[in-house]
């Protein structure tokens, strides 16, 4: 039902013609060069931007790519639904931007739905003010990543008075503020505040900020751990181990090339300079990469990955018969254009299946089940002994969703499962979809009862939003594990207590975020948890991990958005902090440390 003629296609790309490089993407990535036509940039964006304005469950994706150059007179981009906006210069500083703007097809200025959508490695280049147009408006929620972005305009996470649910910022450097108003919360990892938040106030309930640096004119007094004084704000000043992003890019030799940029310690601040893109590989893509485009099937991309082929997969949903199977140390998996892999009906395995080795990257990729499986994605195949600490697996901006899109009834036991040691996320969301199509959701309609699962020792997550799932949403069985940041919202839909009970039926719900009671060794902090309940149930607590000195919990908040009364949590975790059951709406509660750091 979202399908459009290929004419639609044919005319946009006949009303903009464009430099394509040697290597072909696919018509559904559209590549500009400085020598276009302004009015050819122009008129081809916004008719993407008119053929995905709202269009929450399409099937159509595009990726626009610049080439390096200056493309300011385009004037202003407005990105919508699946489109990933990127730079192929090899520092943000190559390619220069106007504006940016995500509006909202809510109403009054609401971006609660303003998802699935991302912009990267690009300078953002205008005048420093709080002029509503004139602002850098990245007004979204969940699944929309801002990477690798370069700023002097003053940027934005909200629509002038409408309201937006958290997001996801990391490797940028923002010359002038950047804030908002009215963000319930947002994460921030690894850049750069020359001015910090300016005007702004950040007034919501969760706001973390990792291995970021601030400049003279920052208010650095209120970028301090603050919830011991009821505050919002975590401030963590590096961040202990992570690889940012890779991209796809133009290397000095004219070739395209993916760079994925080395591990780095105890970092802060950006991970490139304007002339260096820090430290890293650049992988050939004609000599190293498959590039798969619709009409590729599973056997074709394994058959890829077997023979030592890395994966770029160009816009497009893939049906697989089989699960992606990755096989061989080093392997990068990268999605360009909201690429979405499906497993097939029948494929109980899930969409990717990593076996336990070394230095895999898989990144920017949405997982939809249409049909029933397992898991969506697999990183080992159970528990193991083997450590890869030097060379651990890296999966970054990946996306889950569980019903919304098709009108049948769909199970996944866990939409991500980790077996293996040491792995590291950067950017979740792990959606059980509490809205689509009709026929698509319900509590008997899209069943999942985990969003995460880890069983690997030594797992790191930066960035974890994860929701509406049907027991513990997230479940942490592994030793040594650490979380910064998480962003949860109940299941709206249990139609009443007896569905929902967790120990055997003996405890009222299910925890948002669960630590297995045999675990020794735990850190997470920064935790938003909220109830958003249909019928009057009570969940014990939003949070339980063990009573034991090696866990350590900071900074969680229960806010309830709810109808009020008898619906939402008993306590914040393991019976501290008397929540938000029988009580009334927008009730916050925090609680600052489960235990106080050894």
């Amino acid at each position: 039902m979202f399908t459009r003629p290929l004419l639609f296609i044919s005319s946009l790309l006949a009303a903009a013609p464009m430099s394509f490089a040697a290597v072909d993407f696919g018509e559904k990535v559209i590549i500009f060069s400085p020598d276009d036509p302004v009015d050819s940039i122009t008129n081809a964006i916004d008719r993407v931007n008119a053929r995905l304005f709202g269009k929450e469950m399409d099937s159509d994706r595009y990726a626009i790519l610049f080439k390096p150059g200056d493309y300011r007179e385009a004037g202003l981009i407005n990105v919508p639904f699946y489109v990933h906006v990127a730079g192929l210069g090899t520092t943000p500083y190559d390619v220069k931007v106007s504006n940016i703007h995500t509006p909202p097809h809510l109403r009054d200025g609401n971006g609660t739905c303003t998802f699935w959508r991302s912009l990267e490695n690009l300078s953002v280049i205008g005048p420093e003010t709080y002029n509503e147009p004139e602002t850098f408006k990245w007004a979204v929620s969940q699944a929309a990543p801002l990477r690798r972005v370069y700023s002097t305009r003053t940027m934005r996470n909200q629509w002038e008075n409408g309201w937006v649910s958290g997001g996801f910022t990391a490797d940028c450097r923002f010359e002038a503020p950047a804030g908002s108003d009215h963000q319930q919360q947002w994460y921030t990892r690894n850049s750069i505040l020359r001015k910090g938040r300016g005007d702004f106030r950040e007034e919501k309930y969760n706001y973390c900020f990792q291995g970021v640096e601030l400049g003279e004119e920052a208010d650095k007094a209120s970028y301090t751990d603050n919830w011991d004084k009821g505050g919002n704000v975590t401030f963590i000043p590096t961040t202990p181990v992570v690889r940012e992003k890779p991209f796809l890019c133009i290397g000095n030799d004219g070739r395209y090339k993916v760079f994925r940029p080395a591990l780095r310690y105890d970092s802060h601040g950006v991970s490139y300079s304007e002339t260096d893109p820090g430290a890293g590989e650049f992988i050939d893509v004609e000599d190293n990469f498959m590039i798969v485009k619709p009409g590729h099937t599973a056997e074709d991309m394994n058959r890829a990955l077997s023979e030592g082929k890395h994966l770029l997969i160009t816009p497009g949903m893939y049906t697989l018969n089989e699960p992606l199977h990755i096989t061989r140390p080093g392997t990068v998996v990268l999605g360009l254009g909201w690429a979405t892999l499906i497993p097939g009906e029948g494929n109980r395995q899930g969409a990717i299946v990593i076996d336990d080795i070394d230095d895999v990257s898989v990144a920017s990729l949405l997982f939809d089940a249409h049909y029933s499986s397992d898991t969506l994605v697999k990183v080992g195949e159970g528990k193991s002994s083997v450590r890869h600490s030097e060379r651990p697996v890296m999966l970054s901006d990946l996306f889950f969703r569980i019903g919304g899109f098709r009108p049948d009834p769909v199970h996944v036991d866990r939409a991500i499962e980790i077996n293996s040691n040491d792995v590291i996320g950067d950017h979740f969301w792990i959606w059980r979809a509490d809205h689509g199509v009709r026929g698509s959701v319900g509590w008997n309609v899209n069943t999942a009862p985990n969003g995460l699962v880890v069983n690997g020792d030594r797992v790191t997550v930066y960035g974890l939003f994860n929701e509406h799932f049907q027991e513990y949403q997230t479940l942490w069985n592994g030793e040594d594990g650490r979380m910064y940041f998480y962003q949860c919202e109940t299941p709206y839909d249990a139609p009443g207590q007896e569905y929902y009970m967790s120990e055997n039926g003996t405890r009222n719900g299910y925890a948002a975020y669960k630590v297995a009671d045999n675990v020794s060794n735990h850190y997470a902090c920064a935790l938003g948890i909220y109830d958003v309940l249909v019928n009057e149930i009570m969940i014990e607590n939003s949070v339980e991990v063990p009573d034991t000195p090696g866990v350590e919990v900071y900074h969680v908040c229960n806010n309830s958005l709810s109808n009020g009364g008898k619906r939402g949590f008993g306590y914040v975790i393991n019976g501290l902090g008397k929540s938000t059951y029988d009580t009334f709406r927008d009730n916050l509660i925090r609680v600052n440390s489960y235990r106080e750091k050894k």
